[in-house]
């Protein structure tokens, strides 16, 4: 089959998206990232501390020493 065209008007826009991550870009990225992890360390560092001492506590309770300690 002959396909035939004439005339054809057309724009493309084309888009580098390597382009789009200047280094400024990516250095604000990595800066998100990094504090989001440093959250995310503080968070769980937190959460331990808190596990922590309960089991303290707790233990002094069963040995008498805490003032709530019930003996």
């Amino acid at each position: 089959m002959d396909v035939r065209i004439d005339e054809l008007h057309t724009s493309v826009d084309v888009v580098d998206g390597g382009a789009l991550l200047t280094p400024a870009t990516l250095s604000e990225i990595v800066r998100a990232v990094l504090r989001a992890l440093q959250d995310e360390e503080r968070r769980r560092d937190a959460l331990r501390s808190d596990l922590d001492t309960r089991s303290v506590v707790e233990r002094q309770r069963e040995d008498g020493r805490h003032p709530g300690g019930g003996r």
